[in-house]
């Protein structure tokens, strides 16, 4: 009897690992964005501090310095939530990664099972048509 075909499970298991590959691209994006942000906010915190610097060098009224330092904590506060959301991006790129490796690992052994499975197939089918053609033989050579 022909063994089971795995083509349909492979085409299945080839469609998630293609969701997995997009899950990650998507991941590593989200990443990206989050260090973009990031970076942004520690050039806006520099610049201000060095506003501030400047000001005060050069004399600043007491209102305007406090803005300036609200503006400063408010920032500081952006870039910890901002590191915050960064790292939650770091650990989702990595689950996306291990969940793409499993995918791919499933697929491949898949693979690597409908590959014996065909190899044992063709075993079996010579070993069946050697057996035919050895009776046949047989039966011939008792008619001489």
């Amino acid at each position: 009897m022909k063994p089971f075909s795995l083509l349909t499970v492979l085409k299945h298991r080839k469609i998630l690992e293609d969701q997995a590959v997009l899950q990650l691209i998507q991941a590593q994006e989200a990443e990206q964005f989050a260090r973009q942000q990031l970076r942004v906010n520690e050039e806006s915190l520099t610049q201000l501090v060095k506003t501030l610097a400047g000001e005060q060098i050069h004399g600043i009224e007491v209102t305007k310095q406090a803005q300036f330092e609200q503006r400063i904590l408010l920032l500081e506060k952006q870039r910890l939530t901002l590191q915050t959301i960064l790292r939650a991006k770091k650990e989702e790129v990595s689950r996306a990664q291990k969940h793409l490796i499993s995918r791919s690992q499933d697929r491949k052994m898949l693979e690597t099972l409908q590959t014996k499975q065909n190899e044992a197939w063709q075993l079996h089918r010579h070993r069946k048509e050697t057996a035919t053609l050895d009776e046949i033989a047989v039966i011939f050579h008792a008619r001489k």
